[in-house]
């Protein structure tokens, strides 16, 4: 079915991997008569960005408590309905093949998210689904019954409808927030919208000279003296703060305000490194203050240390081994004050959306029977490490199995 004015069973507001996905259970299920619209001329543009291009679609790790959201509880049970295990399943049987790295992360082998994409996109295409790209859903209600979705290149109805077209993350994939005036026309509320998995603007005095080092390190945020979250991982030195994996697991955490602790040397006790030094600085008694931390933290790292301590570089090792505690000490406790982050342009999840509390177990709106989230849009987001991209998948797989059943139900 491919005509305009013509009624779905089923019309999908956003061709992501959550949407893509729903529309192939729904007709694996047996609905025949799917639509997707997606505002873009491709469909999952920014699924095919994933991963860094390399397409992180879960975690071997798979579980709720790595999630925000306002209910734990039915988070979990959707992951356990369509988890990583069926997810993989799923995608394998697809055409694709599928690895973890050492941290958990699992990839297709290629390391192409594109290669992703196709896949889904193939298989739609296999399957008969109605696929409208380049149209943008301007509004959408209940008419007799049914389901009015307008585009500005004309109007669709279906007897159920999926709004999944993301957050407010990466506008320049699509994602604009569209998605919540839409539900909002339905009742449905928002909660506060922050971008997550994004880099961190911070004092730059205390970073100078670090633009471009990568270090993985120990990294905590405290707020008000009290440590909130702590992670490993890499840190990324930019011109306005910093970046990295253990940066974006910190982000859906942090505010202005809070301080990034970070540990440089996270594989060695504080009092050992101590010693350490002390002993450096007799042996080497008329070395630079810098080469205290030679070979032991990065160069330019340890000139941040030496500079955060006052520690000029006119100094020479023999005269720090008094000081050989405090230098210990902030190598492993370097502070940073936070004073923002780089915006939802550049964050690649929305925290926040429209609350899980109205909707029913199945995702269904509890406001408009046979109006379904799934994805983003909800307020839901994951840790970095395909948490988001496996949280798509569930939920779009959960919403389509419940219209399957109401569907058949009907007949």
């Amino acid at each position: 079915m491919d005509k305009k004015n013509a009624e779905y069973s089923a019309a999908i507001v956003g061709g992501g991997a959550s949407g893509m996905l729903a529309a192939l259970c729904l007709a694996d299920a047996g609905v025949k008569d799917v639509l997707i619209l997606e505002r873009n001329d491709r469909l999952g543009r920014k699924l095919s960005a994933t991963g860094n291009g390399q397409g992180n679609v879960t975690n071997a790790d798979m579980g709720a408590e790595h999630y925000f959201s306002s209910d734990a509880e039915k988070v979990g049970k959707i992951l356990g309905a369509f988890g990583k295990e069926e997810l993989l399943r799923y995608l394998t049987s697809l055409g694709g093949y599928f690895t973890a790295d050492d941290e958990g992360r699992v990839y297709p082998a290629s390391r192409q998210a594109a290669s992703v994409t196709d896949i889904l996109r193939f298989a739609l295409g296999a399957r008969g689904v109605c696929v409208r790209t380049g149209e943008c859903v301007l509004s959408a209600k209940k008419q007799n019954g049914a389901f009015a979705v307008r585009t500005d290149k004309g109007t669709y109805r279906a007897r159920f409808l999926l709004i999944a077209a993301g957050g407010k993350a990466s506008p320049h994939f699509g994602s604009d927030g569209n998605g919540y005036m839409l539900a909002k026309g339905f009742g449905h509320s928002v909660t506060e919208l922050s971008p997550a998995l994004v880099q961190l603007k911070t004092e730059r005095e205390c970073i100078r000279g670090l633009k471009g080092m990568r270090v993985c390190c120990g990294a905590r945020l405290i707020r008000g003296g009290k440590e909130l979250y702590a992670c490993r991982g890499d840190v990324i030195f930019t011109d306005y703060g910093v970046s990295g994996n253990a940066v974006f697991k910190i982000s859906s955490r942090a505010r202005e305000g809070d301080v990034l602790s970070l540990d440089f040397l996270p594989e060695c006790d504080q009092n050992e490194l101590a010693a350490i030094l002390r002993r450096k600085a007799a042996a080497f008694a008329s070395l630079p203050s810098e080469d205290l931390l030679r070979c032991i933290v990065n160069s330019a790292a340890a000139r941040a240390v030496m500079r955060s301590l006052e520690i000029g570089a006119d100094k020479r090792c023999g005269a720090l081994a008094g000081l050989a505690e405090e230098i210990s000490a902030r190598v492993k406790d370097f502070r940073v004050k936070i004073e923002g982050s780089a915006g939802f342009e550049n964050a690649q999840v929305t925290k926040g959306g429209i609350p899980l509390s109205e909707t029913d177990e199945h995702l269904m709106s509890q406001k408009e029977r046979g109006l379904f989230f799934a994805g983003e849009i909800l307020d839901v987001d994951g840790e970095c490490g395909g948490y988001n991209l496996q949280w798509a998948f569930s939920s779009g797989a959960r919403c389509a199995k419940r219209m399957s059943e109401l569907l058949y139900a009907d007949r």
